[in-house]
């Protein structure tokens, strides 16, 4: 896939947009809307987009300078885009509004990407990064993650009541570590720095954070998910994998990613679905018991963007891009 910071970064895992829990047992299941955001190249940049229910919704960049959204996040009927846009000499990160930028986050003097975005209490949180510092953005406000002396990235953020978590990796000179921040400050350390290791997807439930990324064996990378400061699930290490998106709900943990080149989604340290030989699943979401997800195909020499519910692809958006994340929304 060309968008090479991507093959180690996931969206963040999106939530149901009405209250953000499942479906009580016995309540009557209401209609959905699914909302997707990523990439599509029909020229030659990239162009941001989002889709809704198979079909292209927002055209947020016009395709003349690389660009792409990497994380979508709706509330009260409003469509809420996080990612970039190349200005001619760096990326820029930015946030979109339906079918409008609502604010640059940078100025475009260094690389910058938004990586997510969550909404609470009408505030805008956005994770990304700019040069060397991990950020989190309130608003147009920035808090520096990290210091700038090291390399580091901000991959996602998840808001939960007053406190706003942030995941993704520092660079400790040799090797990257993956750290959740709270409230702008480290939290805590999930790997030691001996092997490389980076997150991608942070959820929240109760006092319980759930991390998914990956650590390196010395020889290939494992796909993990911490709860806590605890790895609760791991690939077997025999070969490359990757954690990008994790959701829970109950006792239930679900995790999206890939292995060997193929996607993959598993429950509960079990593979649940088998997706795609060649491809990504790169964001996951469950709705009343049905499993969503967004990512990529690999047909022939390009690389399609696909979404699947229950193991299915469900959608073949477009022939040459990739979604990077899934939100469904209650319709009232």
């Amino acid at each position: 896939m060309r968008k090479t910071f991507l093959m180690v970064a996931a969206a963040a895992a999106m939530l149901v947009a009405t209250g953000f829990t499942a479906c009580k047992p016995n309540s009557t299941p209401k209609e959905i809307d699914i909302y997707v955001a990523g990439y599509e190249n029909s020229g030659t940049e990239d162009a941001a987009k989002v889709w809704k229910n198979g079909k292209e919704l927002y055209d947020l960049t016009d395709g003349s300078k690389d660009a792409l959204a990497s994380s979508v996040f709706v509330v009260g009927g409003d469509v809420y885009t996080a990612g970039y846009e190349h200005n001619g000499t760096n990326k820029v990160a930015k946030v979109w509004k339906n079918d409008k930028e609502l604010y640059e986050l940078t100025n475009g003097s260094d690389n910058a990407i938004a990586r997510s975005v969550f909404v609470a209490d009408d505030k805008v949180y956005t994770a990304g990064y700019e040069g060397k510092v991990a950020k989190l953005w309130k608003n147009k406000s920035a808090t520096d993650l990290t210091d700038g002396s090291k390399d580091a990235y901000a991959y996602s953020v998840f808001v939960a009541g007053s406190n706003v978590y942030t995941a993704g990796y520092e660079n400790n000179g040799t090797n990257d570590v993956v750290k959740v921040w709270k409230k702008g400050s480290e939290l805590f350390a999930l790997t030691n720095g001996a092997n490389d290791a980076g997150a991608n997807s942070v959820f929240v439930v109760g006092e319980d954070v759930y991390t998914a990324g990956y650590e390196s064996n010395g020889t290939y990378n494992v796909a993990k998910v911490w709860k806590n400061k605890k790895a609760i699930f791991q690939t077997d290490g025999s070969k490359h994998a990757t954690a990008y998106s994790v959701y829970v709900v109950g006792d239930d943990v679900y995790v999206a990613g890939a292995e060997r080149g193929a996607a993959k989604v598993w429950k509960n340290k079990e593979e649940l679905y088998d997706l795609a030989d060649n491809g990504e699943a790169q964001s996951i979401v469950v709705h009343n018991g049905d499993v969503y997800v967004a990512g990529s195909e690999t047909e022939g020499s390009s690389s399609v963007v696909k979404v699947w519910k229950n193991g299915k692809e469900l959608y073949s958006l477009a022939d040459k891009g990739c979604a990077y994340s899934i939100f469904i929304a209650e319709r009232k």
